[in-house]
């Protein structure tokens, strides 16, 4: 490809930065590289429980995004209005930008308001904010009910909700107070990590059970009432809290809607190995990555049950590799050859200073293989030691 071209990357969360980095060596110079982002940090969301419980301070799991994104990459601090796949134009805050490739890896919105009484009745942790104004609660909260609902599927980062479960247990005992805090989970999913497997399951509940936390699977949420501080299921069953800390539910930004991108699901389907967008009708290449796509996965463990990839920042990170590489050989003028593999690994805190890695093949048939490590200190040290490379722009391809 002889012409100039501008890639347009949409978002500057794992996979926009994996986009720009494995891009940017690839191609020449004169082929520009500009990405959109509307906050001017770039955070792992991975470690928000430790800002949850005051182990780190923002600080220590932000990092500015000039500083990690590689040089000759142009930065627009701007938010995406409007998504105009035929004539491959994006239309900002701060005015309308033309692509020849377009990469969207504008991630999940969180919306407490999907569910009636939520946002009045909840505090979270999946932003920076939501776990400052949750850490100054816990300080306070010594005895009662702790809830922690999943109102809705899908969500990122699967084992979150467990993880700060186990993580708020250790917590409260090192403070001498667990004895006087019941800790519940309650959620609409049939299993923890349900494309994880059974077995990964059965282990995650039993690492609750081994911390006296009771789990409730199928539960689900209907409304909220703050007011009386009780949570309505669709069963009718009704629940006491005294704290309750939700997983926001998820949903596609308004662009990504409006656009016609999304299908029934309210995700972006795209082409599992190469990511492209399925729904594409316009001249210029456009791609989605990360959780804003919806990506059925091939293998199911039950029939009846099909199943998709979870949103995660690992597997937004390897599709942006991937769809940088095709990308640059389109540019270069070779056949694009490189596809996503499925393939994807994350940590699992379980408090007193140890992790679990869980490592897992999604793609495989006649289901998804996912294998674990017993749980242990060094596997934790290396999810700081992940953390800190993100945070430091040390990302490979």
């Amino acid at each position: 490809m002889k012409r100039k071209t501008n890639t347009l990357i949409l978002g500057g969360g794992f996979g926009g930065l994996a986009v720009a980095h494995t891009l940017r060596p690839l191609i020449p110079v004169e082929h520009s590289i500009t990405l959109v982002s509307k906050s001017s940090q770039f955070v792992v969301g991975a470690a928000k429980t430790w800002v949850m419980t005051g182990e780190r301070n923002i600080g220590a799991i932000s990092s500015d995004l000039k500083s990690v994104i590689p040089p000759n990459v142009e930065i627009h601090h701007a938010e995406v209005q409007k998504i105009d796949v035929v004539k491959g134009e994006v239309t900002t805050s701060m005015g309308m930008l033309r692509t020849n490739f377009l990469v969207i890896a504008l991630g999940a919105d969180l919306n407490m308001g999907a569910v009636p009484g939520l946002a009045e009745s909840a505090l979270s942790f999946y932003t920076l904010e939501d776990a400052l104004r949750l850490q100054e609660r816990l300080n306070a909260f010594k005895e009662g009910e702790l809830a922690l609902l999943i109102p809705r599927t899908p969500f990122k980062c699967p084992p979150a909700p467990y993880e700060a479960a186990m993580v708020l247990h250790s917590m409260f005992k090192e403070r001498g107070v667990r004895e006087h805090i019941r800790i519940s989970i309650y959620t609409t999913e049939p299993a923890p990590m349900p494309a994880a497997g059974p077995e990964m399951g059965a282990f995650i509940r039993d690492l609750l059970a081994e911390r006296i936390i009771a789990y409730h699977p199928g539960k689900v949420t209907k409304s909220v009432d703050p007011k009386h501080k009780t949570i309505l299921f669709e069963s009718g069953e009704k629940v006491r809290y005294d704290l309750l800390i939700a997983i926001p539910p998820h949903e596609s930004s308004y662009p990504v809607r409006e656009a016609g991108l999304a299908n029934q699901s309210g995700w972006i389907p795209v082409d599992p190995g190469t990511l492209k967008v399925a729904t594409q009708v316009g001249a210029i290449p456009v791609y989605a990555i990360g959780d804003v796509t919806a990506l059925p996965l091939p293998g199911r463990y039950k029939p009846e049950s099909p199943l998709v990839l979870p949103k995660a920042g690992v597997f937004a990170a390897s599709q942006g590799a991937v769809v940088a590489r095709r990308i640059a050989a389109e540019i270069l003028g070779k056949s694009p050859d490189d596809t996503f593999d499925g393939k994807g690994s994350c940590y699992i805190e379980i408090g007193g200073g140890q992790a679990v890695k869980g490592e897992g093949s999604f793609f495989n048939l006649p289901h998804p293989v996912m294998s674990k490590q017993a749980p242990s200190e060094e596997q934790f040290r290396d999810k700081q030691q992940w953390v800190m490379m993100w945070l430091k722009g040390n990302i490979s391809s």
